[in-house]
């Protein structure tokens, strides 16, 4: 494949990040900036090597630091609101130790190393298994740091903590950190694991690729095979319930009332953030197992952009670059909002890789 089409991406993009929500293909600043999206935006400008936009999402996140956790939401005035250590809290982490071993300028790994360990001691709070998911991962790279910039990440704290403009006490064990949550996951599934239920909640709501997405970032650390067999478990479970056999197709869980335990399915209202979530835990799941049945999931997930899902419509929007925000019993919803674009980069990034 080409590299994908980033016309959407600058267009909601400006100096201060990129923005939430779109009116159809024009970004709708009434609607503010989140943390989520400009960590996904920050995410796909580093694997796609655009410096500059790098730049501009890292800025956002280290603005979007508070006292608790991270804010996440930024209105149109430019105030912030809702800080916590919720899911917002666990992607700027993950990504941001992504960018500590990936990013293009030794400033922005160091950057980003060190609010990455300005704010772990808030990983031992995280509720949300999703939140546990991304904090599993940025755990992961940050133990990939070479040991030339750990030194440089500790001198600098070193400056930092003497002018009083740093926490103390940022020592911490990756490791233990790692399998606290991913204990805390396994715990979730046996609690809710039965014969006809095989997942981490009582309900299939969103992102839920995320959750044995954490657990095999998990076991690639530490190699327990309890990891690997709950994500593996988890996983074959999920597509079962999301793809569509007699339509070759994924049908995503709807946001107006999920797939419930007892039975209750919502077609419509399905988003563009399952797909991708799909696409990476499929890809990696792939990586790990060898087994030709997650690549093949991977490649239907991806394939639910372009047009293989329920209505057959073709999600990405050739003209603008953007991606169409759902699909509803009356057709397609045709914003092309932030969260929606950037899941589809990330999955066709990762099934490139």
């Amino acid at each position: 494949m080409n590299k994908p089409k980033l016309d959407h991406l600058y267009r909601m993009t400006d100096i201060v990040g990129i923005a939430e929500h779109c009116l159809i293909a024009t970004p709708d600043l009434r609607e503010g900036y989140c943390v989520d999206d400009n960590a996904r935006a920050l995410q796909v400008a580093l694997r796609l090597k655009e410096e500059k936009l790098v730049d501009i999402y890292l800025k956002f996140l280290v603005s979007a630091a508070g006292e608790y956790g991270f804010k996440n939401d930024m209105n149109q005035n430019l105030v912030w609101e809702n800080e916590s250590i919720g899911e917002n809290f666990g992607r700027a982490m993950g990504i941001l130790a992504e960018v500590g071993v990936k990013g293009m300028r030794e400033d922005q790994r160091l950057t980003a190393l060190f609010l990455f360990d300005q704010y772990t001691h808030f990983i031992d709070k995280a509720e949300s298994y999703r939140t546990k998911a991304w904090l599993v991962y940025g755990l992961y790279m940050r133990l990939k740091v070479d040991k030339n910039l750990n030194e440089k990440v500790k001198k600098y704290y070193q400056v930092k903590l003497a002018q009083g403009k740093a926490r103390e006490n940022t020592e911490y064990d990756s490791r233990r950190l790692i399998k606290k949550m991913a204990d805390d996951m396994v715990k979730a599934y046996k609690k809710h694991n039965n014969n006809n239920w095989s997942w981490f909640e009582n309900v299939i709501t969103y992102d839920n690729g995320r959750l044995p997405w954490g657990l095999l970032w998990a076991y690639k650390v530490l190699g327990d095979e309890i990891y690997l067999r709950v994500a593996v478990e988890s996983l074959d479970f999920l597509m079962k319930n999301v793809f569509d056999q007699e339509r070759d197709c994924f049908s995503f869980a709807g946001y107006r009332g999920w797939i419930t335990q007892e039975g209750v399915r919502v077609l419509y209202g399905q988003q563009p953030i399952e797909a991708g979530s799909t696409v990476e835990v499929c890809c990696l799941a792939h990586k790990i197992t060898k087994e030709k049945k997650y690549l093949d999931w991977a490649k239907k997930a991806l394939d639910w952009y372009y047009g293989r899902n329920i209505l057959g419509a073709k999600m990405v929007d050739q003209n603008t670059g953007g991606v169409y925000d759902g699909l509803e019993e009356k057709g397609v919803n045709l914003n092309q909002g932030a969260e929606s674009l950037l899941s589809y980069l990330l999955a066709r990034l990762s099934f490139e890789d």
